[in-house]
């Protein structure tokens, strides 16, 4: 592809005195990557005597060619709210975005492979034929041609696969002590912010914890939010796929340029599995926190490995890259809301130890309307077999550390309950 792509002057002298520039090499956007060879073509004009160049840009595009979308049909046996796994087969290299299906129910990606992938969800309803619609971003000269095929799960081994709830807390208590206030969370670890917290029923028929963010406040003020660390009492050991699940209510917020929300943490066993954030990135641990962004635009805020992630983990559209802080992944995916409820679910899946194949699902409800999700794949979570999800990392202020841009614009509140640990014992929670 050959694009025109500027005109530029300079000042004599500014060209090399072979009218040639260097060749340099640029990324101006996260899904194309782009070469450039220019040269300089010039001459004198005799009233400026400026060099006026006209500078002309052979464009090579290396990256992501362009859009995907095919709805893939199956008939199959019944499914009788059962689980369903479809393989699909691509053939080309194929960026995965969404998956929806016509039927209801909960879908995940469980493998990719850049051309292969497994896909299992949960049919609401009886259906005798399977409908998928595959979304996403292909390479080369060449459209991907797709196939799907589908298996059905037994009903006994769909009902094996449920998920388990290992800790919930539909409300707090409405008191001043913190320590009666926290009782629900314990054992916690690292609590910040006690001054922040409270309980009302100010918006809700049981006490919803209560956490103020002072106008003007931000992530270095002293009075900014709140956060602490929790793993239950009796979550396990071991655990490499969880989900989170969560009520928040925002009260007079102008979101601002953003700020951070409750997600899932883990790491080893040690302290060092609390140290994700705040620009610490240690290697002991990863951090999954959840964030508003301007206007409300919500995203996964991920600190996590620098090595062994996906070629093209710096390049792709649905994560934005930052290594002095947390990672962007699917920004603007979905839009909070000020004054209403919302209903929030983080599932993770780890990955297999210093490999791309980790997964993080992202979803918010509004009310009695439709869940909206979006689904990050071939993530490094962690590099060590012995690294697991711990639980929830309760943390949320504003910022950022820069007051000009990040801090709260209004004198504000949050409101959370229903909270929840989930453990699927597969890959799809039904």
């Amino acid at each position: 592809m050959v694009t025109l792509l500027y005109l530029s002057t300079c000042t004599t002298g500014a060209c090399p005195k072979n009218n040639e520039f260097i060749l340099t090499r640029e990324r101006p956007d996260s899904t194309v990557e782009t070469y450039f060879e220019i040269f300089c073509l010039g001459w004198v004009s005799r009233t400026q005597e400026m060099l006026f160049i006209l500078i002309l840009a052979l464009t090579l595009t290396a990256g992501l060619a362009g859009d995907f979308s095919q709805t893939l049909c199956e008939h199959v046996p019944t499914i009788d709210l059962g689980l369903w796994v479809a393989k699909v087969h691509s053939s080309e290299p194929l960026v995965i975005t969404k998956i929806s299906s016509q039927h209801g129910g909960d879908i995940v990606l469980s493998r990719d492979d850049g051309k292969y992938f497994e896909i299992q969800g949960r049919a609401e309803y009886n259906v005798t034929t399977l409908c998928l619609t595959v979304q996403g971003l292909y390479r080369g000269d060449f459209r991907p041609y797709v196939t799907m095929e589908v298996n059905i799960l037994p009903q006994s081994e769909a009902r094996a696969k449920r998920a388990t709830e290992v800790w919930s807390l539909a409300s707090v208590p409405q008191t001043t002590d913190i320590k009666t206030l926290m009782h629900g969370f314990e054992p916690y670890h690292h609590l910040w912010g006690q001054g922040e917290l409270s309980a009302t029923t100010k918006h809700s028929s049981s006490p919803a914890l209560t956490v103020h963010y002072p106008k003007g406040s931000y992530a270095v003020t002293p009075q900014r939010g709140a956060g602490f660390m929790t793993t239950p009492t009796n979550f396990p050991d071991g655990v490499t796929s969880l989900i989170l699940k969560y009520d928040v209510y925002f009260e007079n917020f102008g979101f601002g340029w953003g700020g951070k929300l409750p997600g899932l943490y883990g790491g080893d066993k040690t302290e060092g599995a609390f140290k994700c954030s705040g620009g610490n990135n240690p290697g002991t641990c990863f951090s999954l926190r959840l964030m508003w962004r301007e206007n409300g635009d919500g995203e996964v805020y991920a600190y996590i490995p620098r090595e062994h992630q996906a070629s093209d983990f710096e390049h792709r559209p649905d994560i934005e890259i930052n290594y002095s802080y947390g990672h962007s992944l699917m920004r603007g995916a979905i839009r909070f809301r000020s004054g209403s409820w919302q209903t929030v679910t983080e599932e993770v899946h780890l990955n297999t130890p210093q490999q791309a194949n980790g997964r993080v699902k992202f979803c918010l409800k509004h009310g009695s309307e439709a869940e909206v999700c979006k689904e990050a794949t071939r993530l490094n979570f962690r590099n060590h077999a012995d690294y697991f999800l711990r639980g929830m990392m309760f943390s949320t202020f504003f910022g950022g550390s820069s007051s000009t841009h990040f801090a709260a614009p209004n004198d504000c509140h949050t409101y959370f309950r229903n909270f929840a640990l989930i453990i699927p014992s597969n890959t799809v929670v039904g």
